[in-house]
Order: structure tokens, then C-alpha cells, then sequence
């Protein structure tokens, strides 16, 4: 799968939640959730991922739409405690 981002909206959310859109894709490469949530914003379906990325295994959630085959990344932000918790009584702590 391929990504795509606005790569001023990857400064602001690297500035504000210090993710990477670069290091977030890395979900992808472990076990996810996905989609664990969907919604809809005017015409367009957003979904959130759950994953782990890192050595440290820090959980997060990345919000993203399918546009032209693509995932584009709208936001990435460390999990939720809830969110976490689905995770790990998915997957089994820290897997």
C-alpha cells in the first residue's frame, strides 16, 4: 500500500503530537487494527488505525482516507488509553 500526506499538515502534526506521518505508515508492518473506527467528514470516510511503532512499541492511532488506491494521512497522535486497551485484548500486551 501506498501513502501520501499534505506535507505541511506533517510538520504540524509532528510540531504537535510528535509523530512522524514517515514513521507512522510503520503500523502496517506489525499487527493492526484497521480500520478500528470510521466516520464520515462532508464527503469523504476517515478511518483510524491502532498499531505499534518503535522499539519501545509506543502505541498509536493514525487517522487516514483512501483517496486514488492510496491511504492519505490525515493525523497521528499516541493511542488513547481505550484504545490501547482494545489493542492489547486483541493482540495480548505489548505484541
Amino acid at each position: 500500500m501506498e501513502f501520501e500526506w499534505d506535507e505541511a499538515k506533517r510538520l504540524i502534526n509532528l510540531e504537535k503530537h510528535g509523530i512522524d506521518f514517515r514513521r507512522a505508515t510503520k503500523i502496517w508492518e506489525r499487527r493492526v487494527i484497521d480500520p478500528y473506527e470510521d466516520s464520515v467528514t462532508g464527503t469523504e470516510i476517515r478511518h483510524i488505525a491502532l498499531g505499534m511503532i518503535g522499539h519501545d512499541a509506543k502505541f498509536i492511532a493514525v487517522v487516514y482516507t483512501l483517496r486514488n488506491g492510496k491511504r492519505r494521512i490525515i493525523s497521528a497522535r499516541r493511542a488513547r488509553h481505550y484504545e490501547r486497551q482494545d489493542y492489547q485484548s486483541q493482540f495480548g500486551y505489548g505484541v
